[in-house]
C-alpha cells in the first residue's frame, strides 16, 4: 500500500531473526484484518544473524540503530515511525500481535495504551525469582510516581505519535518506558492499560535483567518524582514517620524504640495507601498492639514486624488479585 500509514510498529531488535521469522507474517495478517496500512519498522542494534534480511524480506523497513541501548532504539523508532499511531512492541514473539485489536478499538481513548501482565485479565510466563522482582518494581513505581497503571515497564505499547514524540527524553535503557510515560502525563496525556499475555521468547537470549535494572529504576525515580507532584506530596508521610520517632525516642526511651515505632507507622500507613485499603490499614495497626499484648513490647521489633507481614500480604494480594 501506498501513502501515509494507520499504524507503524516499532521493533528494536538485537539479534532476533527466530522471532521476526513467526512476528511479522502475523503483524502483516493483523494489518489486514483491521484495513489499515501498515508500517514495519525494525531498528537493529548491530545483529550479527540475520535479522536485518529477515525484516526486509517480511516488508519491513530496517533502519540501523545510531545511539546506544534500548531506550535509543526505542526513542529513533518512534522519530522514525509515519503513522500518528504508534506501537513498540518486542520482536522475540512474547508479545502476541494479535493483542492489538482491542488497542486499536480504544486508541481514541488515550495517549498511551499499556499492555499489561499485571492488571486484571493479564497473564505471564516467567520464572518466579524474574516475576517477584518485575512486580516489586512496577509496585515501588506506581506508588512513588503516582502512576494510573500497574505496570509501567510494559513493552507493549500503542503510543499517540506526536504525543510520544513531544516528550524530551534522554534514556538509552529499559527505563525508557517510565520516561515517555511520564512525559505524557505531565503533558496531560490520557494512560490506560489493557490485559496482554506474556509468553515465552520465541528464540534467542534476552536481553533484561531485572537484577541489574533495580539500581536503574532508584535513579529513575529519584530523577522522575518532581515531574509527578514532587516530594512535597509525601509530606503526610514525612510527618507520620517524624512523630512515631519523636514518641519513640521521647516516651519510650531512645533510638531504638524510635526507628521500631517509625518502622510500623511505615507499614500502616502504605498499607492504607495501596490501594486506598482502609481495611487492610486497620489490620496492619491492629497487627502491631496484638503483637505487644502477646509479651512484645510495643516499639521492639516484633510488633511492627506484624504490621510489615500485614502491608506485604496486602501487597501479595494486590498484585494477585488486581
Amino acid at each position: 500500500m501506498s501513502g501515509k500509514p494507520d499504524l507503524s510498529v516499532v521493533l528494536p531488535t538485537l539479534d532476533e531473526s527466530d522471532g521476526l521469522k513467526v512476528l511479522l507474517p502475523r503483524l502483516k495478517a493483523l494489518f489486514e484484518k483491521l484495513g489499515v496500512r501498515g508500517e514495519l519498522l525494525v531498528i537493529d542494534g548491530g545483529s550479527k544473524d540475520d535479522t536485518a534480511a529477515v525484516a526486509e524480506s517480511h516488508g519491513a523497513r530496517v533502519l540501523r540503530q545510531q545511539g546506544r541501548g534500548f531506550g535509543s532504539a526505542v526513542r529513533e523508532g518512534i522519530a522514525a515511525a509515519g503513522a500518528d499511531r504508534v506501537v513498540l512492541m518486542d520482536a522475540d514473539g512474547s508479545h502476541a500481535p494479535e493483542a492489538l485489536e482491542a488497542f486499536w478499538e480504544r486508541r481514541r481513548d488515550a495517549e498511551l495504551i499499556v499492555g499489561s501482565r499485571y492488571c486484571r485479565g493479564g497473564s505471564a510466563q516467567m520464572d518466579m525469582t524474574r516475576q517477584v522482582l518485575s512486580r516489586s518494581l512496577n509496585l515501588v513505581s506506581r506508588r512513588v510516581l503516582d502512576l494510573p497503571v500497574r505496570e509501567s515497564s510494559s513493552g507493549f505499547r500503542l503510543y499517540s505519535g506526536p504525543a510520544a514524540r513531544a516528550v524530551s527524553s534522554n534514556a538509552t535503557d529499559f527505563s525508557v518506558q517510565q520516561d515517555l510515560m511520564v512525559g505524557i502525563l505531565a503533558a496531560g496525556g490520557r494512560v490506560i492499560e489493557l490485559p496482554i499475555h506474556y509468553a515465552p521468547r520465541v528464540g534467542g537470549i534476552s536481553k533484561a535483567n531485572a537484577w541489574k535494572l533495580a539500581p536503574a529504576y532508584v535513579r529513575l525515580l529519584l530523577r522522575l518524582k518532581p515531574r509527578r507532584g514532587g516530594w512535597r506530596t509525601e509530606t503526610g508521610l514525612a510527618l507520620v514517620l517524624a512523630g512515631a520517632a519523636y514518641a519513640g525516642a521521647k516516651f519510650l526511651g531512645g533510638a531504638a524504640p524510635a526507628f521500631f515505632l517509625a518502622a510500623g507507622a511505615l507499614c500502616v500507613h502504605e498499607t492504607i495507601r495501596l490501594r486506598g485499603d482502609r481495611l487492610a490499614g486497620v489490620l496492619a495497626a491492629a497487627a502491631w498492639p496484638c503483637a505487644a499484648l502477646a509479651g512484645a513490647p510495643l516499639a521492639s521489633w516484633p510488633a511492627p514486624a506484624a504490621a510489615l507481614a500485614v502491608f506485604l500480604a496486602a501487597a501479595a494480594a494486590d498484585s494477585v488479585f488486581p
